[in-house]
């Protein structure tokens, strides 16, 4: 029984190649920085000293400091609402890197190429929706500066229907290069 022990513990306990120290090390560095960033969406004042404001004459409300009252304001400044989605991808992205941990495999380019082109896809589209459908936060555009440069392109164009109908069908074109995602296998 005590063998059994003793290799089970040493099977746990077994040391991480370089370069996987270096992924991991990264990997809690970015989930930390996530965890720290939702402090700071979240605990946002308008009246903290940042980007856009600079008439300050009060203490610092944001719980993350000086530090997270500047990047509060300049994620919701560029992306809007859609700011408070950023940590929670980022812990996201940070576990599915974990869980391929052992997967050692080339790296295909043009599917990385692929995902790429997706993500820029659902981030456009998802602030330009944003911009078009959401109501402003605070002093800031709802879907940030990117949307508004988006959506005041669109709308004397399409109309605000019909930017909505093609972003939203740019959003979909957008997650099935991200995800890989069949939508005739999701409809079916």
């Amino acid at each position: 029984m005590s063998q059994e022990y003793t290799e089970d513990k040493d099977v746990a306990l077994k040391k991480l190649s370089g370069s996987r120290r270096l992924l991991e090390a990264i990997l809690i560095v970015v989930a930390l920085f996530a965890v720290y960033l939702s402090v700071a969406l979240f605990s946002f004042s308008p009246s903290d000293p940042s980007w856009s404001q600079t008439a300050w004459h009060e203490p610092i409300h944001n719980l993350g400091g000086g530090v997270g009252a500047w990047l509060a304001d300049t994620l919701f400044f560029i992306f809007g609402v859609l700011a408070y989605a950023i940590p929670p991808i980022m812990l996201s992205l940070c576990w599915v890197a974990f869980r391929q941990r052992d997967n050692q495999s080339d790296v295909d380019l043009f599917t990385l190429s692929l995902r790429l082109i997706g993500t820029l896809a659902l981030i456009l589209t998802s602030c330009g929706l944003a911009a078009l459908n959401v109501d402003d936060l605070y002093y800031f555009a709802s879907g940030g500066v990117l949307g508004s440069l988006l959506s005041s392109s669109m709308v004397p164009r399409f109309n605000s229907m019909g930017a909505t109908l093609i972003l939203l069908c740019v959003w979909a074109a957008g997650l099935t290069l991200f995800t890989g995602w069949s939508w005739l296998t999701i409809a079916e």
